[in-house]
């Protein structure tokens, strides 16, 4: 990270405008991908500890089935596979930027333990306790912002007005 932190604050604003518009669209499609992560899961687990326990558990009457082994396997392989390298990239970019790096190191740790847990919940949920089915939704929600606030100051460093 030194590296890194030693081109920063203007690193991005340096950047030729082909790379700026790159990360920009990149970042564009990271917010896009996790805003429709978000629909998927109020329309999948709804917005309550009991909806989201019951879409992983399902219910006593068959009308949900609980999920499988198998399904929740697929769902941390693809999840493991895909988010850290979007954290990889979007952190990256947002060392480079102007935050403060206080800022810096809280942001990138609480999105990756916000990333880890939400990984690791639907099997807490489906093999341990449905209470933990109230920690999903500010679990998801403290993942979205994480995000959002790191791709907000990369794309803001690489296109805002100029401090210089």
């Amino acid at each position: 990270m030194k590296h890194f932190e030693g081109r920063a604050p203007s690193a991005l604003r340096r950047l030729d405008q082909g790379a700026r518009l790159l990360y920009t669209a990149f970042l564009g499609f990271t917010v896009v991908g996790l805003l429709s992560a978000a629909m998927l899961h109020v329309d999948g687990m709804g917005t309550s500890g009991e909806a989201a326990a019951l879409y992983w558990r399902g219910d006593d009457t068959g009308m949900a089935y609980p999920k499988s082994y198998r399904q929740l396997v697929e769902l941390t392989h693809f999840h493991l596979f895909t988010e850290p390298v979007a954290l990889l990239v979007v952190a990256h970019l947002y060392n480079l930027g102007s935050d403060a790096r206080a800022r810096k190191t809280a942001a990138i740790v609480v999105t990756t333990l916000a990333m880890a847990l939400q990984i690791a919940l639907p099997w807490g949920v489906t093999y341990g306790s449905a209470a933990l089915g109230s920690a999903m939704i500010p679990v998801n929600g403290a993942l979205l912002i994480g995000f959002l606030y790191m791709a907000a100051v990369a794309t803001w460093d690489m296109w805002g007005p100029s401090s210089s």
